[in-house]
């Protein structure tokens, strides 16, 4: 861990650590992130901000298709999918943008899968979508949609998050019930108490090691990792105000939405969850995304219809970039490729961006010759 002094209008102590060869996180303590008195006293049940109506779709960046309100968008490699209440449409950006809603073989749409309308959070795995179903989890091949295969769980309280590591257990756990299971090859293999119900549940890729499974309840808007191999529950933090949603990146890097609080944080969770940084958001951010094409962190903030990306190789996110969305843009995601898909949650659409309307390479660029700098700087410098 390298030790070094931020300067902010308030004076704040940073570490920054380097995860794998690409993303260097900064953790820091600032006064001016410190939660008003007025954002202490309403903790937690954080919400989506009601969108103004937007503009004019076709001054909106990127491309808007047609589509019924959507529920939630995942990423797996190059491959979307998209939630409405029935169904699932799985497919690459291209797919989408031909096509819409059509689907079926010998069409260039999405491929639909029918899903119970009472089906609870989709999750990104590695070559798979997975959908917590209740009594059963839906798990979606992304590059064979209609090979779709159905897991039965055995469980006390019906599941409503599941998510699976890049080693193949499934965990599933249910936003009535403060507990979750784990399922390998089929089987129930074990199950463990957490501190409260999950509202969503995420694998987070390590570079060395186990995959962690981090998961959130916003009642008391707190982010827990699981010591699953232990057969145990985790560390526990609270997320600012208001957790949002929360997505996973490489390396052990969790992009949470700190709705009530106005704030995106960045955690890892390598081993147990950490909190790194948190950078003021323009507005009330709901959805997140981690883009590993350009090292960037996304958040939506529906109060103003803006995506927000920022840079998180410092000690707080900086601010690379924004763009103007759809209204109720409650969903977002990355393809590995850069592509960027949002979706409506009050049927306004998909909008679909395979560039972006500022320069995030320069950017990153520019940091990366700052750091640079700082660092042949830092070495140059007389030792005491």
């Amino acid at each position: 861990m390298i030790s070094m002094t931020c300067h902010f209008p308030v004076r704040a102590t940073c570490a920054v650590l380097t995860i794998g060869a690409a993303v260097a996180l900064g953790a820091c303590s600032s006064v001016p992130n410190v939660p008003s008195p007025e954002e202490q006293a309403a903790v937690g049940h954080a919400s989506p901000a009601p969108s103004p109506s937007t503009a004019s779709q076709d001054k909106l960046p990127g491309s808007v298709i047609d589509f019924p309100a959507v529920q939630d968008i995942e990423a797996s490699g190059s491959q979307f999918a998209v939630r409405t209440a029935d169904a699932v449409f799985i497919g690459s950006a291209s797919s989408f943008a031909a096509a819409g809603t059509r689907s079926g073989s010998g069409t260039a749409g999405p491929v639909k899968v029918a899903v119970d309308a009472a089906c609870g959070d989709l999750t990104p795995a590695e070559g798979a979508f997975i959908l917590a179903c209740g009594d059963n989890v839906l798990v979606m091949p992304t590059d064979n949609p209609g090979q779709t295969t159905t897991v039965a769980v055995a469980e006390d309280f019906p599941v409503t998050a599941a998510t699976r590591t890049s080693s193949g257990e499934l965990f599933v756990a249910s936003d009535s019930a403060a507990k979750v299971a784990v399922y390998r090859d089929g089987e129930r293999v074990d199950d463990f108490s957490v501190a409260a119900p999950t509202d969503q549940l995420v694998s987070v890729r390590n570079q060395d090691g186990q995959d962690n499974v981090v998961r959130i309840w916003r009642e008391d808007t707190t982010i827990q990792n699981l010591d699953w191999e232990n057969s145990r529950e985790g560390g526990r933090l609270r997320v600012g105000a208001g957790v949002g949603q929360i997505s996973d990146g490489l390396h052990g890097v969790v992009v949470a939405a700190d709705t009530n609080g106005k704030r995106v944080a960045i955690y890892t969770a390598e081993d147990v969850v950490r909190l790194h940084q948190f950078g003021n958001t323009d507005g009330t951010p709901w959805a997140t995304a981690w883009d590993e094409h350009r090292q960037l962190a996304w958040v939506t903030t529906t109060d103003n219809n803006q995506a927000q990306a920022f840079r998180i190789a410092t000690g707080v996110p900086e601010p690379q970039g924004s763009f103007a969305t759809l209204a109720d843009a409650h969903h977002i995601a990355v393809a590995d490729d850069g592509t960027v898909l949002l979706g409506s949650a009050s049927g306004g659409g998909l909008q679909l961006l395979d560039s972006l309307p500022f320069d995030a390479k320069e950017s990153a660029a520019k940091n990366s010759a700052t750091q640079d700098s700082a660092a042949s700087e830092s070495a140059a410098a007389p030792k005491n």
